[in-house]
């Protein structure tokens, strides 16, 4: 939590002096710039640190494994089939909402950007968290982990198109300041 803090002080530092250098400041500008920063961190802070649902730290160099699982759909089949009602929750909508804000980031940064190539970038973002889980000594690999944050990314990015025509409205413009 305290990296986030400390990534957001310094992206509000850097637009202050953008700021203070152009004297003027656009909101929607402001959003669009800062969400796909915003969205990378998140999912990289909340991959590398995770939530705290357990702590994971008093496995590491205890002899206890930690398993990689390379079988499509096995462990969304074990989270669906588990008797505690928390563990699909966490596992496969954690997963998939971890990536929503990215799908929605990349459009809102290039509306223009095909659907494949959002799907792709999704996916390659994903496919990179689960490789360096491979070298972390408390995080597995898991192949499920790819298709639900794949499948974030494209609920994202039907987020983004459901309300395009919303943030193509001129409903920012008012916010738009000239300074001095």
């Amino acid at each position: 939590m305290e990296l986030i803090i400390i990534f957001t002080v310094f992206w509000v530092i850097a637009r202050a002096i953008v700021f203070v250098w152009r004297r003027e400041v656009a909101f929607k500008k402001e959003i669009v710039a800062a969400a796909l920063p915003f969205a990378l961190m998140f999912v990289y802070f909340t991959t590398v640190f995770p939530f705290p649902f357990f702590n994971p730290y008093h496995l590491v160099g205890t002899g206890i494994e930690i398993s990689h699982n390379v079988i499509p759909f096995k462990s969304i089949v074990d989270s669906l089939t588990h008797f505690y009602f928390m563990v699909p929750i966490r596992n496969i909508g954690g997963n998939i909402l971890l990536f929503v804000p990215l799908g929605f980031a990349l459009l809102l940064r290039v509306s223009n950007m095909k659907i494949w190539k959002v799907i792709m970038i999704g996916f390659l973002v994903s496919l990179t968290m689960e490789l360096c889980q491979l070298k972390m000594g408390y995080r597995s690999f898991d192949v499920d982990d790819l298709i639900l944050n794949t499948i974030g990314t494209i609920i994202g990015m039907a987020a983004f198109k459901g309300t395009a025509k919303i943030l193509q409205k001129e409903t920012f413009s008012v916010m738009s300041r000239k300074i001095g």
